[in-house]
């Protein structure tokens, strides 16, 4: 990985690895509380669409890298070797399709949308323990192309017609990145960060004894800050976030907002995620027969 790669990795994802969580959203624009010093009032923004920040309490700014070298004091090689676990996910940002581009959208296009028949995504989910994915009627097989090769993975749909897409291959986004919620007139909503959580309550929903609920999958978990207006038409909201730092500090953040928001966590804390969870237990079970 070059400079000019490492300037693209996502500066808000290098702050939630850091522990630091957004306090405000104003359009593309994420307010942290300063990374630099102790301060009760955020002065510290970043621009999504730009991938720059600026800390106004020290009139200084820019991208990544500049950001590395202010806070650790590291060289440029060492940003670099700092950023390499973030590589990933750089590559899978590269392949989210953008199509207010004329450009891209004649090289990146979803080719078909049908029910997921494929041999190797029913594997891929039967292998996460998902056996109900045909009564989920966001859940597509989807056709799709990428700079002029073809790709096909498990879809799920969020509220701005975008797909979130799994396969053993792939973790990316095609269209515009959205929550997907899921209303059935209750007056409870339950939170989950991917859909293969959500997927994954669905499956045992009846076992744990739940009544139905609506439902918002974040699709990433920085967009609940973004979505908190969402949460005050609920009198009761469930919390089933993932089991490490930004599940936590978004947990608190939203349990601090909302009274009636309660931690679901301890039905699987001794694990990732409530897929971990959900594989984890099945496998035992299949052991002990």
């Amino acid at each position: 990985m070059n400079s000019n790669q490492a300037r693209q990795i996502s500066i808000e994802k290098v702050l939630q690895k850091l522990n630091h969580l957004p306090l405000k959203i104003i359009g593309n624009d994420y307010w942290y509380l300063s990374p630099f010093r102790t301060e009760v009032t955020p002065s510290f923004k970043v621009n999504l669409k730009l991938n720059r920040w600026f800390d106004h309490g020290e009139q200084i700014g820019g991208n990544i890298i500049d950001f590395l070298v202010h806070k650790f004091g590291f060289s440029i090689s060492e940003a670099l070797e700092y950023l390499k676990p973030f590589e990933c996910d750089f590559s899978f940002q590269k392949q989210i399709l953008d199509y207010s581009n004329p450009e891209k959208r004649q090289n990146n296009f979803i080719n078909k949308t049908i029910p997921i028949q494929h041999i190797a995504l029913v594997q891929y989910l039967e292998s996460r323990q998902i056996m109900n994915y045909k009564e989920v009627k966001q859940l597509k097989e989807i056709h799709y192309t990428i700079n002029d090769k073809d790709y096909f993975g498990i879809g799920f749909q969020n509220n701005s017609e975008g797909w979130e897409i799994r396969s053993k291959y792939a973790k990316i986004c095609l269209g515009k990145k959205d929550i997907t919620l899921i209303t059935n007139e209750s007056k409870t909503l339950r939170i989950y960060e991917g859909f293969f959580d959500y997927l994954s309550f669905v499956q045992v929903r009846e076992n744990l004894r739940k009544e139905e609920s609506d439902y918002l999958i974040l699709n990433s978990v920085a967009l609940l800050l973004k979505n908190v207006p969402v949460l005050m038409n609920y009198t009761s909201i469930e919390l089933y976030l993932d089991n490490d730092d930004a599940g936590n500090n978004y947990t608190e953040l939203i349990r601090k907002q909302f009274e009636q928001a309660v931690d679901c966590r301890k039905l699987y804390r001794e694990y990732e995620d409530l897929n971990d969870w959900l594989k984890t237990i099945v496998l035992k079970e299949r052991i002990k027969c």
